[in-house]
């Protein structure tokens, strides 16, 4: 019985463990071949296991090594750097090890012995909290990986040392109170500074987009101001232009009251950007690279649908639009004069969602490395700031979804909206 107890409890084990590893990362290779390198590490393991324990007695360090094992697969099939998924598997590894190490101290001061059941009613608690796992975890560790994959390798030690620790326990199998407290103790501490990890780099990055927005806002109303004023003055001057024009016509010299007219026009044209959309954050945001783009001789189209109280945090809202902004106009500025640049902005509300379309011309090829994207041509990363885009989109719940094909880099990014805003705004624009 208990080797039947011991064997389900591995089998349960493992399969958490794998699929907390799709919780936090991305694959990046097809099903057949997660499932290969999966079963083929767990045939090696098994294989293994048997060897070692012939060396090494205790059972404990045996399973802390074979179960290392499982870095293998989720270094091959998992999109992030490799300093993030070390962070993640040793994260995972070491509070499921901490989750077990807990119940089966509890059925030691119960039993007496080691009989199985309440390590597995432990094991089966882990499996059952892996949807709020996804929903109230996954965002944060998110955001943690963001900065991890700039290639941050401080971040990494924190959950190899915790993962020492919680090994040290285990190995010694002495389940007194004098070590049981300690145990428990020393994990509530490493969860707790996992937790302020978390929101010390969500603070600081939300404090950092605030002072950018602010300062954007700032620049819009000052565009604002100059073109009233600017306004003011033509609207002055415009006696005189007319009186030009008067002047043409009464010589019959149409053409060159047509050319004059041409030229107001333009002039009148290159004033300032109109508002874009209604969410005056995004609107200052999308103008201010409207103006960007417009000085480096980008076209740029615009379809959007974004009203306020749309139920996204304005900053993160911005911090979306920001980063695929940002890297659209510096790929158009890499592109030769006498090619085309242009720039496709399209959100809409569709299905609950708020759907964000960015779409750019590029020169050059695009090299996938992970989550970035660096250009063959000049060797800069094009995708900076991808890693936050993901990481804002996980935490509303939906997608982002990145082509390059044909000299067009595009990003969809969906965000589920709250229930109540979502019924408000159930129209769906085209």
């Amino acid at each position: 019985m208990e080797e039947i107890l011991l064997f389900v409890s591995r089998a349960i084990f493992l399969i958490t463990n794998i699929l907390l590893l799709y919780v936090f990362l991305t694959p990046r290779r097809p099903f057949w071949f997660q499932m290969t390198a999966f079963i083929v590490t767990w045939g090696t393991i098994y294989l293994l296991r048997g060897i070692l324990q012939s060396i090494i007695p205790d059972p404990f360090l045996v399973g802390y090594i074979v179960g290392s094992w499982y870095m293998i697969p989720c270094a091959v099939i998992f999109k992030e750097t490799m300093n993030a998924k070390l962070f993640v598997f040793f994260m995972i590894f070491s509070l499921s090890q901490f989750n077990f190490l807990i119940f089966l101290a509890l059925e030691q001061f119960v039993c007496d012995d080691y009989v199985g059941g309440l390590v597995l009613a432990g094991l089966l608690l882990e499996a059952a909290s892996l949807p709020l796992i996804k929903k109230y975890v996954s965002p944060h560790v998110s955001n943690i990986i963001a900065i991890i994959d700039q290639r941050n390798f401080g971040f990494t030690c924190f959950p190899l040392l915790s993962f020492v620790l919680l090994a040290f326990y285990g190995v010694q199998r002495t389940y007194l109170l004098a070590n049981f407290f300690p145990l428990v103790v020393s994990t509530l501490l490493i969860i707790f500074t996992y937790y302020l990890i978390a929101t010390a780099i969500y603070q600081t990055r939300h404090n950092q987009q605030a002072e950018k927005q602010l300062a954007l806002q700032r620049e819009h109303y000052r565009n604002l101001n100059d073109s009233i004023n600017t306004m003011k003055t033509m609207r002055h001057d415009l006696r005189h232009h007319l009186v030009t024009c008067l002047a043409f016509l009464a010589k019959k010299n149409s053409a060159a009251a047509e050319t004059y007219l041409a030229q107001l026009c333009n002039h009148y044209d290159d004033i300032a950007f109109p508002s874009v959309c209604s969410n005056q954050f995004a609107d200052a945001l999308i103008c201010h690279y409207l103006k960007v783009a417009q000085e480096q001789g980008v076209r740029v189209n615009t379809s959007l649908h974004l009203p306020n109280n749309v139920g996204i945090d304005d900053q993160d809202l911005c911090v979306i639009l920001g980063n695929c902004l940002e890297n659209a106009v510096e790929a158009c500025r890499k592109i030769p004069p006498n090619q085309l640049r242009y720039i496709d902005i399209k959100t809409t509300i569709a299905k609950n969602h708020l759907v964000i379309k960015i779409a750019n011309s590029f020169h050059g090829s695009v090299i996938r490395q992970g989550d970035s994207f660096v250009s063959s041509k000049h060797g800069d990363d094009h995708g900076m700031g991808l890693a936050s885009v993901k990481a804002l989109t996980a935490k509303y719940h939906g997608y982002c979804s990145i082509c390059c094909e044909q000299q067009v880099f595009q990003v969809a990014v969906s965000l589920k909206l709250p229930e109540i805003v979502a019924e408000s705004r159930s129209l769906s624009i085209p």
